[in-house]
């Protein structure tokens, strides 16, 4: 079973909340699970918006299943369905582009269109240090903010849902990221967000990484104002990773969705 039919399967199946907040480039839906109530305490969490990164849905998955107790929580587990099926089975989903870049496919992070979801965001879009302004595999911004239908949706979505915080999962470094251009009480109240989730889970919190742009994590915190943190998973190794290689994550961050909800907000 590929990751997609996974997703939708364990998703469908559970006693959450299911719904679609959008589609793909190529028409997949983006899958989203509610759990818990529907209070003012919610909060997102989202995995795979890099297509070699998509396992990082089984760390979501597991949450699903083990959240009880009180607060809301949005999972968004496959961020970019597209990438994740031709990265993981090589089906191009009738995209001339993938078609056209099959030798980068293990190495895949963009959507079917050859655009970095997690460079497309509003946040100092196009001034990454590794930013790139022509569809690859890799680093293309989009041709503005949002332009992609995958960051679309999911920034109209998060805009409804009003989210006290987010946290994006990605693989690999064994860190976590939260600092963009805040200043005073925002500051000091992301820093102490992001130092208790980064000891919960044990990974190391970076601070003063300011050298990309237009990511999730970035839009969250310059737009919305809240916190928000990307947590890059497995701390050391060399794409792609397969599913086997998330064991530890998953055990370590199953219940990190009811500790942010009890203690870190």
């Amino acid at each position: 079973m590929n990751i997609y039919d996974k997703v939708a399967s364990e998703l469908y199946g559970s006693n959450a909340e299911v719904m679609s907040i959008g589609t793909s480039a190529c028409g997949n839906d983006i899958l989203c699970a509610h759990c818990g109530d529907n209070s003012d305490r919610q909060i997102i969490i989202t995995a795979a918006i890099h297509a070699r990164e998509c396992y990082t849905a089984l760390v979501v998955l597991r949450q699903i299943k083990e959240f009880t107790g009180s607060g809301g929580v949005y999972f968004i587990p496959l961020v970019n369905p597209d990438g994740a099926l031709f990265f993981e089975t090589g089906d191009t989903l009738g995209s001339r582009f993938l078609r056209a870049n099959k030798a980068y496919r293990q190495e895949w992070k963009a959507n079917a269109y050859g655009v970095d979801l997690n460079c497309n965001f509003d946040a100092h879009f196009g001034t990454g240090s590794q930013n790139t302004f022509s569809p690859s595999y890799k680093g293309y911004v989009g041709e503005y903010p949002l332009s992609a239908p995958e960051t679309r949706a999911l920034a109209d979505f998060t805009v409804r849902v009003k989210p006290k915080a987010t946290v994006s999962y990605h693989c690999m470094g064994g860190e976590l990221y939260w600092e963009f251009f805040q200043t005073g009480a925002r500051k000091a109240r992301d820093d102490a967000f992001a130092k208790a989730i980064a000891d919960y889970i044990d990974v190391k919190k970076v601070d003063g990484h300011l050298n990309s742009a237009g990511g999730y994590k970035d839009w969250c915190v310059n737009s919305l104002k809240i916190p928000a943190v990307t947590v890059e998973l497995i701390s050391s190794g060399t794409h792609p990773f397969g599913p086997e290689d998330f064991k530890e994550d998953i055990e370590r961050n199953a219940q990190l969705p009811r500790f942010i909800l009890d203690e870190a907000l």
